[in-house]
């Protein structure tokens, strides 16, 4: 299976070990936290998480994955995109993503996650894939809505590096 994709201004890659300071240092922006608190980390965690990335790739199926995908620009590492169950919703293979608060605006998540999306629905022959978003963070809800997921209902989720149970629009792109 091909795990790299061409955008028109992306590169979509697996990630390297050699990623780890440009992935740490994203993920740990209040930007990203405030909503992703989870991904909080220092850059030997981020190495682990990296190396655990990379023994996942092969593993990729119709109802089991975990591929992340470094988003590039420029050869330059400036987001993360990626599938994998989400166990805090019956285990159902999810989108995440976040992009450098730098690279914001630009359009470049919603190009990054559309690709994913599609990549991960032809490859896996996967049914559908799901996003959860909280209703307050609405880039994401655009994200997910441009990239053509549609809002199924609100759920309370305790989501991962939470502690309490909150609200968010459970949403599904199925394959066509």
């Amino acid at each position: 299976m091909n795990f790299y994709i061409n955008t028109e201004r992306l590169t979509l890659r697996p990630f390297r070990e050699s990623d780890a300071s440009s992935l740490n240092a994203i993920a740990n922006q209040p930007y990203v936290l405030k909503w992703m608190p989870d991904w909080e980390s220092d850059v030997e965690d981020t190495t682990c998480l990296i190396q655990y990335f990379i023994s996942q790739y092969t593993l990729a199926g119709k109802y089991k994955a975990r591929v992340m995908f470094a988003v590039e620009l420029g050869g330059k590492v400036i987001g993360m995109v990626g599938i994998g169950n989400k166990k805090e919703v019956e285990n159902e293979i999810e989108i995440a993503y976040f992009v450098s608060e730098a690279y914001t605006g630009k359009g470049y998540i919603t190009e990054a996650a559309k690709a994913v999306s599609h990549w991960a629905l032809d490859n896996l022959k996967m049914e559908y894939l799901i996003a959860i978003v909280e209703p307050d963070n609405y880039p994401s809800q655009r994200v997910v809505e441009k990239c053509g997921f549609s809002k199924i209902d609100k759920r309370m989720i305790l989501n991962s590096g939470e502690s309490e149970e909150k609200p968010f629009f459970y949403y599904r792109l199925y394959n066509a």
